[in-house]
């Protein structure tokens, strides 16, 4: 290298070296954050699972990752919302679209206009659904822009503005949720006793307009305010993976931020000062028993409104636990607000579909509350709480036996069968499952549903594979014991172990592991028998697996228990099984058939298979 090359390079170097470390100073606190989140989810791990095999089961709500832009202001004198929401989506590839508007039959909200890009499009109404013509062609994504206008009721209703608490819900148009097949779901309608809406994870930019001097607390914590002119005032929000966007806020509210590790902040709104010390008191213990038992929140920011008297009873929203004032009388907070506070973690950070599946949410946020009871007040009153619920378990095997966990929302005959079904038995569900399998277990599968479900719409199946991973194994629990009728007590776990598999002393995990079934150690015979260096192929002519190695050629016939070797047939003692379109055999086949040498060890859940020269004959 000539003496001028050297130096230019030198040079390119040290300029290169210096932008780097200016680039690395300028924007080192999203970095450091970035290695802090890095670090806590991998301290949170407690080592690689070898039996995570197959992918989560997809979200009932198909990702169409939506992006809320929404400008709105409130009309305090008009009790009205006036705004205009940009949504933009993926194409979902439909002949039409789909907003859902949760409003009242009796207070509409009003769709002035739908805009794609320059272009107004026509839209028609029919209750909680607009339907329109997709515009969006051949493009993979692209905005809407709605123009709404949404009055208030004032009343104690879930949206609505009692005493000067404005309690803003569902105040917003909405983008439709489709299953996993691309079909729109219709959204249920509202009973007496339950909001069934259907929702869809989404990130939100929201400007939004108040008089002067309202505090609100939201889905996305305080935001930012600016004043707007003498008498007006607008925060902005912009917030991660929310399921929606609410806010409850009052020119009369105090409010107080809390926070908790590892980086939580907990907004406490109240009109008066002494509640939120009471509020506090709780949130104080409810937040680190949940935390223990659930893994902490993925969002930085919840919120705790406290709203007038005779208004909902208690809701949960996105990143918000509501009650109302009344729930201090006969202590009645000190139930329905841990209650509210686990829906953060259940509905919130992992969601259902709540017309069909409630019971997944309310039955964990019910047994919730006795975790919080135990860890503030010890075993009686925590006890208490479970007796109670086994007294209704009872009532709704007697009066409704036939019922069950998956009973739709709308079926339910009373509200009485509805809260002994879906709160009560739900509760009892997940407690059988605790105390089968203890409470580390039963958290390690808790933390992992949410871990691989945060933003997803789940239900049954996905809890048995949770269940299954953390087992290490195949479970059936959620699933059938939701279809079982109420007079049905909960059973066991039905649980087939995953066997690890060492082959000449080195650990194997073939895609779909070897497991018990039947008191049958099976081996999947591809994986393991090509590991193996066994020769597997299909005979055409004889319609049977065959088989090559180890000196030996064996035939054997789907679903039947016999391996053929030569003119000789071979009990294997159990059939050949299929197991996700792969064929399962007894372990007896490698040992017996191919004369391996086998060992398994049923306390330590591990197979040895051994590789060596064939001895004599196979087994007769």
């Amino acid at each position: 290298m000539k003496k001028l090359q050297k130096t230019s390079l030198l040079v390119c170097l040290t300029i290169l070296v210096l932008f780097g470390s200016a680039g690395i100073i300028a924007y080192w606190p999203a970095i450091s954050q970035w290695l802090a989140v890095s670090q806590t989810s991998v301290s949170g791990q407690s080592g690689a699972d070898p039996f995570s095999y197959d992918p989560p089961v997809p979200s009932y709500v198909k990702d169409l990752h939506p992006h809320y832009t929404i400008q709105a202001e409130l009309h305090t004198s008009e009790a009205k919302i006036s705004g205009k929401v940009t949504l933009e989506f993926d194409n979902p590839k439909t002949k039409d679209l789909r907003l859902y508007v949760y409003d009242y039959l009796w207070n509409k909200m009003s769709v002035k206009s739908i805009r794609y890009k320059d272009k107004s499009l026509a839209f028609t109404r029919e209750i909680s659904v607009i339907k329109l013509d997709n515009p969006m062609g051949s493009e993979m994504r692209g905005p809407l822009t709605i123009e709404f206008e949404n009055p208030i009721p004032r009343r104690g209703t879930r949206f609505g503005v009692k005493d000067d608490i404005w309690t803003l819900t569902t105040w917003y148009p909405m983008l439709g949720a489709q299953n996993q097949q691309g079909q729109w779901y219709d959204p249920p309608q509202r009973i007496d006793f339950g909001d069934p809406f259907i929702y869809h994870y989404a990130d939100y930019d929201v400007s939004f307009i108040s008089p002067r001097g309202y505090q609100w607390v939201s889905s996305w914590g305080r935001g930012s305010t600016k004043e707007v002119d003498g008498s007006r005032q607008e925060i902005h929000y912009q917030g991660k993976k929310l399921l929606n966007f609410a806010l409850v806020g009052s020119p009369l509210y105090h409010i107080e931020t809390i926070t908790f590790p590892p980086n939580l902040t907990v907004d406490i709104a109240s009109v008066d000062k002494g509640n939120i010390e009471r509020i506090k008191t709780i949130a104080q213990s409810v937040f680190p028993t949940y935390t223990d038992w659930y893994g902490p929140l993925p969002y930085p920011h919840v919120s705790i409104a406290e709203t007038s008297t005779g208004t909902t009873y208690a809701m949960e929203y996105a990143n918000l636990a509501i009650f109302k004032r009344d729930m201090y009388q006969r202590n009645l907070i000190d139930h329905w607000l841990p209650h509210e506070v686990a829906h953060l973690w259940w509905y919130n950070s992992v969601a259902t579909l709540e017309s069909s599946h409630g019971w997944l949410d309310e039955g964990l946020v019910e047994l919730s509350v006795y975790h919080y009871l135990y860890s503030r007040y010890g075993e009686q009153p925590a006890s208490s709480l479970l007796d109670e619920y086994a007294r209704d378990s009872q009532r709704l095997g007697d009066r409704y036996p036939s019922g069950k966990l998956d009973k739709p929302l709308q079926k339910f005959a009373t509200e009485e069968e509805f809260h002994w079904t879906w709160y009560s038995r739900g509760a009892l569900l997940f407690d059988n499952l605790r105390r089968q399998i203890g409470d580390d277990s039963y958290k390690r599968f808790l933390q992992r549903v949410q871990q691989t479900y945060h933003g997803s719409v789940i239900g049954a199946e996905h809890l048995d594979q949770a269940l299954g991973q953390t087992l290490q194994g195949e479970a059936a629990y959620f699933v059938p014991y939701t279809k079982s009728p109420n007079a049905q007590k909960f059973g066991p776990v039905h649980f087939e172990p995953y066997i690890t598999t060492v082959i000449n002393g080195m650990s194997y995990y073939p895609s779909i592991p070897a497991r018990v079934k039947q008191n049958t150690v099976y081996i999947p015979l591809r994986d393991l028998g090509e590991r193996l260096g066994i020769a597997i192929s299909w005979d055409q002519e004889k319609q049977m697996i065959r088989t090559r190695g180890n000196g030996r050629e064996v035939y054997l016939k789907e679903r039947e228990q016999f391996a053929v070797i030569g003119e000789k047939r071979l009990d294997l003692g159990q059939p050949l099984l299929e197991i996700k379109e792969r064929t399962m055999v007894p372990l007896s086949f490698f040992n017996q058939a191919l004369g391996l040498e086998t060992n398994y060890d049923p306390k330590e859940k591990t197979v040895k298979i051994t590789t060596r020269t064939a001895i004599g004959k196979a087994a007769e």
